[in-house]
């Protein structure tokens, strides 16, 4: 039997016949006829099929490529201005038109080649050189690129050649050089708005910004309706906190240009000065436009989480997912909506499931990283933030996320790391900052710490974060009038502030002040009953003050509120240590690694336990599970290294571990003193000078480092420090564990 055909497909089948009947050169006139009348969509079928019946027809892959620019579709319009350039090789203009893509594409030494063949057909061709110049400086040879510049200018002084030559020289650190290029380009073509924004942007970057403004303002002047420059002046305005003088030019925008993006931008601008019902009706007018649906509904989802209405949110999201399970921000903008209400497996799903459909998207990985690190995963979470920056290496906020998770698991030196290289891809971001400055406190550097705490003073002196930290600088310094004084002005700026009142905690502690610390935790917990991170203060406040039962109860409390509050599982397992109840501590932090993927603190306290009550083999497996988890995980690194020295076993582990514990705590005398031990053991005394040296400098007052230093100066046959070192530690004890064989050496030294 014969399969019977719809009408439908009988129709498709005759237009298929009837665009296969055109001959090419009538399919290539219909197609510029669409062309001249702005119906690029149309004229893109034209011209496909005029190349589908000549593939060899230039003309078509140049003119199609030339619509497909129209349409902002890069990769085809690079495929089919190649394709056209390869037919026509003396074609000049067909060979600058890909070599222009080629270079927007990053293939810069497809660009050059482009542009030589251009030069083999018209050797004095200005465009040809200016864009051999640009894929030059593209492949980093600026002398070379500067010199071609020089060529094109000689022979046209245009001022797009001169812009091309100060950004060049700009790159090239000749800040002086660049400006005399750019004022070039305005003086050669004063109507000019490339140029004008050319010289802005020159201003702008070396921090001239009233010539900016004003190099703006004459671009502006030339031409009001030019969507690059009314862009250029609301990202000024911006930048310069002058955010309502922005707003015309980004409407302008929206309207000149009509995108999906000009439009999101205004949208974004509203929701970012708090203008949620002005925001709505853009994104209500995209969402009437099929090819931005999905965008749409989805920012407004967006919007009406931000405003609590949680339900809307989820049923936009859901409308949007119904259609395209796929649509990575839908299911982006949905598990961050999840995790905002604790809903901490379901948003995790999201993010695995926006992952499965991008697998190249930082966003979907830095939500990911954020949900690991709620759930206490600190290792996957660290992944996740790495997984970020392989695919924006310039990402700040997860490198502040990495900076964070370093600092605690206890590595202030990968923590300063981290957030230096924040500050260097975001200088202007005060967060940044902030988080370099705590990790310099971490790592006792207060002079670093200090100066970055200075200039967010300055610039933000009512901040109660920045006062908060002032506060931790102080307390670091031993200045508890002016810690305390910092702590009370961070409370006053932000009541509500948690590090404010533990600073202000800390200082009464510290002051012996226990009854007003405690009043202080209570009247707050007054208002949270169940608010961990307060149970956890008040209980720190009532073991200072002796009252270790009621420090049990809040820190149970504590943990029943939010089995995920380590810091209370933690603490409860050092009370229980401090009350000797070993085994109880034991089985605290016990049930805190049954809670993690990756329990490091919890085996590593565990291993302290143990080591405690003199089970150093069930030690030795706790530490080595810890550090086979983390490598950097310092203080089962020191402690373990520790006990495979004091076997005499394992010694090129020990010193790899000692020195892994000591490039994340360098200033920790027990570091110190661990590394070197090892130096000892290992019988290089040379060597294991340094690092006890700087124990007994962090700790003079221990007479066990001085017992050590001076035997590695004795075994080094440094005999008179030996005997200096030796004697200051039996006058500061005369029964320390080693006393005896400090008096033997001493008497063998003569």
């Amino acid at each position: 039997m014969r399969p019977s055909v719809g009408r439908g497909s009988i129709l498709a089948g005759l237009l298929w016949l009837a665009a296969c009947s055109k001959s090419p050169q009538a399919s290539l006139d219909a197609a510029n006829q669409y062309a001249k009348e702005g119906k690029d969509r149309e004229a893109v079928i034209e011209y496909r099929n005029a190349i589908q019946a000549d593939p060899t027809l230039a003309e078509a892959h140049l003119k199609l490529g030339e619509a497909y620019k129209r349409l902002g579709d890069g990769p085809h319009a690079l495929q089919s201005l190649a394709r056209a350039a390869d037919l026509r090789p003396r074609d000049v203009q067909a060979q600058l038109s890909s070599g222009g893509l080629l270079l927007m594409a990053g293939r810069f030494q497809d660009a050059r080649a482009r542009a030589e063949k251009a030069l083999a057909v018209d050797p004095k061709n200005v465009d040809a050189l200016v864009l051999q110049a640009n894929a030059t400086a593209g492949l980093k040879d600026l002398d070379a690129a500067v010199g071609q510049l020089q060529s094109a200018i000689s022979l046209e002084p245009r001022a797009v050649s001169y812009a091309n030559l100060g950004a060049l020289q700009l790159v090239r650190g000749r800040p002086d050089e660049a400006e005399s290029a750019f004022r070039k380009a305005v003086e050669v073509d004063p109507k000019s708005a490339t140029a004008h924004l050319a010289l802005a942007n020159f201003f702008w970057s070396t921090g001239r910004f009233k010539d900016a403004e004003a190099s703006l303002a004459a671009a502006h002047t030339i031409d009001p309706k030019d969507a690059r420059t009314n862009r250029a002046l609301a990202v000024f305005y911006i930048g310069s906190g002058r955010a309502k003088e922005a707003e015309p030019h980004l409407r302008l925008v929206a309207e000149v240009t009509g995108t999906v993006a000009s439009n999101l931008e205004l949208a974004s601008f509203y929701l970012a000065d708090h203008r949620n019902a002005e925001a709505m009706k853009v994104l209500e007018a995209l969402a009437a436009k099929p090819e931005a649906w999905a965008i749409a509904r989805t920012r407004m989802a967006a919007v009406r989480a931000s405003e609590g209405k949680t339900a809307e949110a989820s049923s936009l999201l859901d409308e949007v997912l119904a259609k395209n399970p796929k649509d990575v921000e839908a299911l982006l903008t949905k598990g961050r909506l999840q995790l905002s209400q604790g809903q901490v497996d379901e948003a995790a799903k999201q993010a695995a499931a926006a992952i499965a459909a991008e697998p190249q998207s930082a966003d979907a990985y830095y939500l990911n990283g954020t949900i690991q690190a709620v759930r206490a995963d600190v290792d996957g979470a660290v992944k996740s933030f790495n997984e970020v920056l392989r695919l924006n290496p310039k990402a700040a906020a997860a490198q502040l996320q990495l900076a964070r998770l370093e600092l605690a698991r206890g590595a202030p030196s990968a923590s300063v790391q981290m957030a230096d290289q924040a500050v260097r891809n975001d200088p202007r971001n005060p967060v940044a900052h902030l988080m370099l400055a705590r990790a310099h406190l971490a790592s006792r550097n207060t002079v670093q710490a200090g100066a970055e705490l200075q200039t967010l003073a300055t610039a933000f002196p009512n901040a109660a974060p920045v006062q908060s930290q002032i506060g931790q600088l102080r307390l670091q310094e031993g200045n508890r009038p002016a810690a305390r004084a910092a702590f009370e002005k961070a409370l006053a700026l932000d009541p509500k502030s948690i590090d404010a009142l533990t600073g202000l905690v800390a200082v009464d502690l510290a002051d012996k002040k226990v009854a007003q610390a405690r009043a202080r935790v209570d009247a707050r917990l007054a208002q949270n009953p169940d608010d961990g991170q307060l149970l956890v203060l008040a209980a720190r406040a009532a073991l200072v003050g002796a009252d270790a039962a009621g420090a049990e109860q809040l820190l149970r409390k504590a943990a029943t509120a939010d089995p995920r509050n380590f810091q209370a599982y933690a603490l409860l397992g050092q009370l229980y240590l401090s009350q000797r109840k070993l085994d109880a501590a034991l089985r605290e932090f016990d049930q805190i690694a049954a809670r993690l993927p990756r329990p490091v603190a919890a085996e590593t306290m565990a291993g302290m336990i143990l080591q405690a009550q003199g089970q150093n083999d069930g030690a030795t497996k706790r530490y080595e599970h810890a550090v086979r988890l983390d490598p950097r995980a310092a203080v089962a690194a020191n402690n373990l290294a520790w006990l495979y020295a004091e076997k005499g076993q394992n010694l090129d582990a020990a010193l790899q571990l000692a020195q892994s514990a000591k490039a994340e705590l360098p200033e920790l005398s027990e570091v110190n003193d661990t590394l070197g031990f090892v130096y000892l053991q290992k019988k290089l005394p040379d060597l294991a000078v340094v690092p006890l040296r700087e124990a007994v400098q962090k700790d003079p007052g221990n007479p066990i480092y001085r017992y050590r230093l001076g035997l590695a100066y004795a075994q080094s046959g440094q005999n008179a420090q030996a005997r200096e070192e030796l004697t200051r530690a039996l006058s500061i004890k005369s029964d320390f564990p080693g006393a005896d064989e400090a008096r033997r050496i001493l008497k063998d030294l003569g």
